[in-house]
């Protein structure tokens, strides 16, 4: 096989390990189950997937058009991450009404100076919708099971339930929960296709940008993919503790849907990993996000996040990887064009957030459009992989609770 076919043999054995219908069949469902709206929130309205089978669970999408009642011709796909919202709570609700987000509750996600800004919200958890808007895209905003408005499956009247590890018990049972994750994005894609919207692009942060890693790699509907924070290549991870000689940043321990360990998993019997990456691993899913012409993936991490997937110290193993992949993308038959793109970038960023910077280096690539293969791919402004500090013509922001250019 050419190495064309080959990429697309890997996606559909990916594709099939998700869902399990088949090599490369996705899901064709495009009208929700449901359609909510809020009178305190005038704008938004959510679309609710019922995807239950062996037990109940639904995920609400909120979209949010520029104009309430118009479309625009394009539209960003944002996923949140592990975040829940934070609400009022009597004694006598159960557990998940102190978390499950609805009007009257705020975002978990503002601190410091961003507590007045009133962008962070029930729905806009990291307050990225006006910024999208900006653009001049329509939003969708996704949230992972057992997160958020999702919040509800394995909670009960005392305890809460947002541990990803509650689906092993289910994939055990010959279900397939990586669906649960990947499906909400599928299915809102082929409803904002139907609806007219002629691309489609996406972003998210955190458990959000796995999502994007994973849902761009399976679906090439996909036009530009900005995952943030989200993954590094498994050889890149500590899958049980903290990543050595990074004292700024927590533990590197893997989630259900990102563990990419054995399964069975020697070193942790507990936590095996997901049979999916054995189709097709992160640097495999980062090539699959830029197979196709027209199409291109750029990769954002915080130098020095304070969760997780930091690349300080480990840039020449980016660029490594990086290289790999264009490599790969321009070789064989594709080396006449017929490709898209990869990029890695690092960014001088703290917190664990959708920052001033990642918001940069998306626009301008975003507005550029740049065709594979340019070097201004390695001049995207605040990126510090490709360029010293601080990354070209980039705004740096201060971050909340953190003098100005601290360096650790």
């Amino acid at each position: 096989a050419n190495a064309t076919e080959s990429g697309l043999a890997k996606r559909a054995d990916l594709i099939n390990e998700v869902y399990g219908y088949g090599p490369g069949v996705l899901p064709n469902k495009s009208i929700p189950d449901k359609i909510l709206t809020w009178p305190e929130t005038p704008g938004v309205t959510g679309l609710v997937w019922n995807m239950t089978t062996m037990f109940e669970i639904t995920s609400t999408v909120f979209y949010s058009p520029i104009t309430p009642g118009k479309k625009s011709k394009t539209a960003f796909m944002f996923h949140h991450g592990h975040s829940n919202c934070i609400c009022n709570k009597t004694k006598t609700e159960p557990a998940v009404a102190g978390a499950k987000c609805r009007p009257g509750c705020i975002s978990s996600m503002p601190s410091n100076a961003e507590l007045q800004d009133p962008g962070y919200t029930w729905w806009d958890l990291y307050n990225i919708s006006n910024f999208f808007h900006s653009l001049g895209h329509d939003v969708f905003i996704l949230s992972m099971p057992l997160k958020g408005i999702n919040l509800g499956p394995g909670s009960t009247d005392k305890i809460l339930n947002t541990d990803h590890w509650w689906f092993l018990q289910w994939e055990e049972k010959g279900d397939k929960p990586l669906r649960y994750f990947l499906e909400p994005c599928v299915l809102t894609a082929n409803y904002a296709f139907a609806q007219g919207y002629e691309s489609l692009y996406m972003a998210g942060l955190s458990g959000g940008g796995w999502t994007t890693t994973f849902a761009s790699a399976i679906d090439k509907r996909i036009q530009a993919s900005f995952p943030i924070a989200g993954s590094v290549p498994c050889a890149m991870r500590n899958p049980d503790g903290k990543v050595p000689g990074q004292n700024w940043t927590g533990n590197d321990q893997e989630d259900f849907e990102q563990n990419c360990s054995p399964n069975p998993n020697p070193k942790m019997p507990s936590h095996p990993g997901r049979p999916a990456f054995q189709a097709c691993n992160y640097t495999c899913q980062y090539l699959l996000a830029g197979l196709e012409p027209g199409r291109f993936q750029v990769q954002i991490l915080h130098e020095y996040d304070s969760c997780c997937f930091s690349p300080h110290g480990r840039h020449n193993q980016m660029l490594q990887y990086e290289s790999n992949i264009r490599t790969e993308l321009t070789s064989g038959e594709r080396a006449n064009g017929q490709h898209g793109w990869f990029t890695s970038t690092a960014d001088n960023h703290t917190k664990h957030e959708v920052c001033a910077q990642d918001k940069t280096i998306i626009t301008s690539a975003m507005q550029s459009m740049l065709p594979p293969g340019s070097p201004d791919w390695q001049k995207i402004p605040c990126d510090i992989l490709h360029q010293p500090l601080p990354g070209g013509k980039c705004a740096q922001d201060v971050e909340p609770g953190y003098p100005h250019g601290l360096d650790f």
